[in-house]
C-alpha cells in the first residue's frame, strides 16, 4: 500500500514539474517574443532618427552656404545666427537619442541572449528526466 502512494506521488512530483517547466518555458518564449518586437520598434525610430539628422544637417548646411553668400564672407569666421544655433541644437539633441536608442538596443539584445539561455537549460533540464 506504502509502494502505490509513493509510486503516486512521485508520478504526481514529476507531471508537477514537467508543468511548471513548461509553464516557465511559454512565459520565457513570450518574453524574447515582446523583447524581439521592442527592437524592431527601436530600429525603425533609430532608422527615423537618423533621416531627421541628416535632414536638418543638409538644412544647416544649407543655411551656412545662404550666410556666407549674404555676406560674401571670403575667410573662415564664426557666424552668429539664431536658425544655425537652433539647428545645431536639435541635431544634437536627435544624436543624443540615437545613441540612447542604439544602448537600449544593445541591451535588450544581451537580454535577449540570456534568455534564450534560460530556455535552453529549461529544455535539457526537461530532457533530463
Amino acid at each position: 500500500m506504502f509502494n502505490v502512494v509513493s509510486n503516486q506521488l512521485k508520478q504526481l512530483i514529476l507531471v508537477s514539474y514537467y508543468e511548471s517547466l513548461d509553464t516557465c518555458a511559454k512565459h520565457l518564449d513570450v518574453k524574447i517574443k515582446a523583447m524581439k518586437q521592442y527592437i524592431s520598434y527601436l530600429e525603425q525610430k533609430k532608422c527615423q532618427l537618423s533621416k531627421l539628422i541628416d535632414n536638418y544637417t543638409l538644412e544647416l548646411d544649407n543655411k551656412y552656404m545662404d550666410k556666407i553668400e549674404d555676406f560674401k564672407i571670403t575667410c573662415a569666421k564664426k557666424l552668429e545666427d539664431y536658425d544655425l544655433q537652433f539647428l545645431q541644437k536639435q541635431i544634437n539633441m536627435l544624436e543624443s537619442e540615437l545613441a540612447k536608442i542604439e544602448e537600449a538596443i544593445k541591451c535588450t539584445l544581451d537580454q535577449i541572449a540570456n534568455t534564450i539561455a534560460e530556455r535552453s537549460m529549461l529544455t535539457q533540464m526537461n530532457s533530463l528526466l
